[in-house]
């Protein structure tokens, strides 16, 4: 028997999965990677004396480095090397698998030189950055039975894909609320409607305020305080909890309707299916809902939620 297909999941679903792909793409590029192996191959492996003490590299690493005949720099760091170029702690973080907190919780943080917002670097830095890499590699590179530098580079890419994909997790869970604030934080202060204060409410100057907390996850007070507008945004593209989540926010919206029966309430959810659908439309409570996720990478849905948002700002139902 042939599966019924959910059209709004499938929509969704699709939908987020573009965003996801477009997400990885984007990061990838944004990595240049590819240019940071083109300076790490053009660099002469004779400048850098292996013999300095301290480097966190054994002695079997290196040789089976150069055995399966890869310059030694392809694959650990010096110190010299990293003290010229601090920028390059990208190249070797990522070749150790080591994510950015994760190197901040062992030594430092290394961002301001990965990004080349950071230019010098101390020399004791240098060391014990180059030391705690290689420790790690050297260790890994023993273990193996067979070892090339294809292997490593390509667990670049695996630890670039590792971040990424935290950086989606967050987007279309805990950190989709977040996500929501900073693009209505920067449309207001884009068309110089209003201010966004660091963590506070956004003011507009209309007199209307935009307050973010729970119960609902955003709401609109208009000059006389009254709640014109409230939001509940729910990230996660888990299926089998769509309807559970709706239900919480059907109980957010209840409460603001019945404190002011002309308040629009706009649901944003990562996960729609026809049942969710279903009851949206039957119960009544929510005026509006949107995909968040196309509202936070597809440009058109994003002036889309916004024009009608702050239509209704600017002249209320």
């Amino acid at each position: 028997m042939a599966r019924k297909i959910d059209k709004h999941l499938l929509n969704a679903l699709t939908k987020a999965y573009i965003a996801r792909a477009q997400l990885f793409h984007e990061g990838v590029q944004a990595s240049k990677i590819d240019l940071l192996i083109a300076e790490i191959d053009a660099i002469p492996d004779a400048s850098l004396d292996w013999q300095q003490s301290g480097l966190g590299v054994t002695r079997s690493a290196m040789q089976r480095v150069l055995t399966a005949g890869s310059r030694l720099h392809q694959v650990f760091a010096h110190p010299d090397l990293i003290s010229m170029r601090p920028h390059l702690i990208a190249y070797y973080r990522n070749i150790v698998t080591i994510s950015k907190k994760g190197i901040g919780q062992i030594l430092f943080p290394t961002e301001g030189f990965e990004s080349g917002r950071k230019t010098e670097i101390l020399r004791a830095e240098a060391k014990s950055v180059c030391a705690t890499f290689n420790k790690i590699l050297s260790g890994v590179i023993d273990s193996m039975e067979r070892y090339t530098i294809e292997l490593s580079r390509q667990a670049i890419l695996a630890e670039i894909g590792t971040e990424l994909q935290g950086t989606w997790a967050n987007v279309v869970g805990q950190g989709a609320a977040t996500a929501v604030r900073d693009l209505l934080c920067e449309y207001v202060a884009g068309a110089g409607i209003g201010t966004c204060s660091a963590r506070g409410p956004i003011e507009l100057e209309n007199g209307w305020r935009i307050e973010f907390g729970s119960e609902p996850d955003v709401a609109f007070y208009d000059d006389a305080r009254v709640k014109q507008i409230a939001i509940e945004i729910k990230g996660s593209l888990d299926v089998a909890g769509a309807q559970t989540r709706y239900g919480e926010a059907k109980k957010s919206f209840a409460k603001q309707i019945a404190e002011n029966a002309r308040c629009h309430t706009i649901y944003l959810a990562s996960c729609f299916t026809d049942a969710v659908i279903n009851q949206i439309q039957q119960d009544g409570q929510v005026r509006e809902w949107f995909n968040l996720t196309s509202i936070l990478y597809d440009e058109a849905e994003k002036r889309r939620f916004l024009r009608r948002l702050f239509h209704i700002v600017n002249a209320p139902l």
